[in-house]
């Protein structure tokens, strides 16, 4: 019998190497693991159907934890939709607004913006991908708050991209400390998302392992990046990446490569093949 029964898997900066690709390796890697009969998961800060979409690339079934764990499905049951409350995200939107952050504002499926979207992170070549019924929405708007109040928005978390004033982050972190309902958590250095106090990848895994009757110490979780911190310390085995921080390195209980050179795939050869 397998140790190990599911492998959870962060995307950018460890799925993905520096160019945005899956390495070969990776993908070779993932594909022996799951003909052993371990479950493979994507475990991300991205959308559902974004995270389905590049599960599908590894050529094997895949589960997907999105939004960090505030939206996570099983099959066609939803085992987790967290949202920002009403009166928090109406909060929210005038400090991101007064520190004048590009935000995306997320809904499990859709993308809310009040600026020009650029590539929309990602989503927009998403979709050439995605067949229509899975395409994630995205809406461009001139009032935010009343975008949300005419969608009856269920808003996830949202993601503000900065690279030239990184000190727009502390300012938004530090206006944030102690806030009873949300909490600020990075993915990479140019990003700082907002998700509901509680939110975590490691909640989401939780969710999805008593579905599939698995246990916690039958999990690998591997990340780089602040987001998977909950999920390292989660997991029987947490993995951090050679190119992770320096926080998730400490809490892990191995360190594999860099994801330049396959550090999945190095670390699932070493615990399961």
């Amino acid at each position: 019998m397998e140790k190990y029964k599911l492998i959870c898997l962060d995307v950018d900066g460890t799925l993905y190497d520096s160019h945005k690709r899956i390495p070969k390796e990776n993908i070779e890697a993932i594909r022996e693991a799951a003909a052993k009969g371990i479950r493979i998961a994507i475990t991300t800060g991205r959308m559902y159907n974004y995270g389905n979409l590049y599960g599908s690339k590894l050529g094997v079934d895949t589960l997907t934890v999105a939004s960090n764990g505030a939206f996570v499905k099983y099959g066609d049951d939803i085992l987790i939709h967290e949202t920002i409350d009403d009166g928090d995200l109406m909060f929210l939107t005038e400090l991101l607004g007064r520190l004048d952050l590009l935000t995306h504002y997320n809904e499990w499926n859709a993308l809310i913006c009040d600026r020009p979207l650029g590539d929309a992170n990602g989503y927009m070549d998403a979709n050439l991908h995605l067949p229509p019924e899975r395409r994630i929405e995205i809406i461009e708007t001139d009032d935010l708050l009343r975008t949300f109040r005419e969608r009856n928005s269920r808003i996830v978390k949202s993601i503000s991209l900065e690279r030239e004033h990184p000190e727009k982050f502390t300012r938004l972190r530090k206006a944030l400390e102690g806030h009873p309902t949300l909490e600020a958590v990075s993915s990479t250095w140019f990003g700082l998302e907002v998700i509901k106090s509680g939110v975590s990848k490691a909640k989401g895994i939780d969710a999805l392992i008593g579905r599939l009757g698995i246990k916690k110490d039958e999990v690998i979780a591997i990340g780089d990046g602040e987001n998977d911190l909950s999920m390292i310390g989660y997991a029987g085995m947490g993995v951090a990446m050679g190119n992770a921080i320096p926080e998730l390195k400490a809490a892990a209980k191995m360190i594999t490569d860099t994801n330049d050179n396959y550090g999945v795939a190095k670390a699932i050869r070493e615990l399961c093949l």
